[in-house]
C-alpha cells in the first residue's frame, strides 16, 4: 500500500471518529447543560455584587478605572442569558459562539495576568474576596475545556443548520 492511501485511511478515520461524537445528541445535550449551569452559577455572585465584580476586573490592570463599570454590569446577565439559552436550546448558533467568544476574551485575561505575574482572584466563580488570589493556571485550563465543549456544540449545531437547510 502507498503511504497516501494509508495516510487518506487514517484520515478518514478520524474525521468519522469526530463526525460520530457530533450525532450524539445525549453527550451535546451533556455538555450544553454543564457550560450552561456553570456559567449561570458563575454570574450569580456577580448579579448580587457588581461593585466586587468590578474589584475583580479593576485586578486584571487591563481596562482604565472609568470603563471597569460596564463589564461587571453587562458580562455577569450575558453569562446568565447564554447559559440559559445554552440549556435550552434557544440561538443554537448564537449563545455557544457568545460563550466562546467570553471564554476566549476570559482566557486573554487570564494568560495575560499570569505572564504578568499578578497574584488575583479571577473572579470567575466567587467574589468572596476579590483581593485573595486564585489558581490562575487551573482556571486557563478549565476554560480551555469549556472553549472546547462549545467548539463541540456549535459545530454540531452548525451541522445540524446544514442538515436542516438541504432538507428544507
Amino acid at each position: 500500500m502507498s503511504e497516501e492511501f494509508v495516510k487518506n485511511t487514517e484520515e478518514k478515520k478520524e474525521i468519522t471518529a469526530l463526525s460520530k461524537i457530533f450525532q450524539y445528541k445525549n453527550f451535546i445535550f451533556l455538555l450544553r447543560l454543564i457550560i450552561g449551569l456553570l456559567f449561570i452559577y458563575a454570574s450569580y455572585d456577580k448579579i448580587l455584587r457588581p461593585d466586587e465584580f468590578a474589584k475583580a476586573i479593576k485586578n486584571y490592570d487591563i481596562l482604565p478605572f472609568s470603563l471597569i463599570h460596564i463589564p461587571a454590569i453587562i458580562l455577569p446577565y450575558l453569562e446568565l442569558f447564554t447559559g440559559l439559552f445554552l440549556i435550552f436550546g434557544k440561538f443554537k448558533l448564537g449563545s455557544p459562539f457568545l460563550i466562546g467568544l467570553m471564554l476566549i476574551f476570559f482566557l486573554i485575561g487570564l494568560i495575560q495576568a499570569y505572564a504578568r505575574g499578578l497574584d488575583i482572584n479571577c473572579g470567575c466563580f466567587s467574589l468572596d474576596n476579590p483581593d485573595a488570589s486564585s489558581n490562575i493556571l487551573l482556571r486557563i485550563f478549565e476554560d480551555i475545556l469549556m472553549l472546547i465543549a462549545v467548539v463541540l456544540i456549535f459545530m454540531h449545531n452548525y451541522k445540524q443548520k446544514l442538515l436542516n437547510d438541504k432538507n428544507s
